[in-house]
């Protein structure tokens, strides 16, 4: 059986990228309403972005098809 070929492996890692921004996305919002101390809250939310802003730019590193 023949490996996948690298554009489907493109695919299938922007589609599991995808899931972890949505799954962060929920997160960002759990902390948004939390009952943590907003200094806190600020900072934990910065993380998150900052994650998200990372596998966004891995993201778009990979190819469509």
């Amino acid at each position: 059986m023949l490996p996948p070929h690298p554009s489907h492996l493109a695919v299938n890692m922007k589609a599991e990228l995808q899931e972890l921004m949505n799954r962060l996305r929920k997160l960002q919002g759990a902390i948004d309403f939390g009952n943590a101390p907003m200094a806190e809250r600020e900072e934990l939310a910065s993380d998150v972005t900052d994650i998200m802003d990372a596998l966004f730019e891995v993201m778009k590193t990979l190819p469509d098809e």
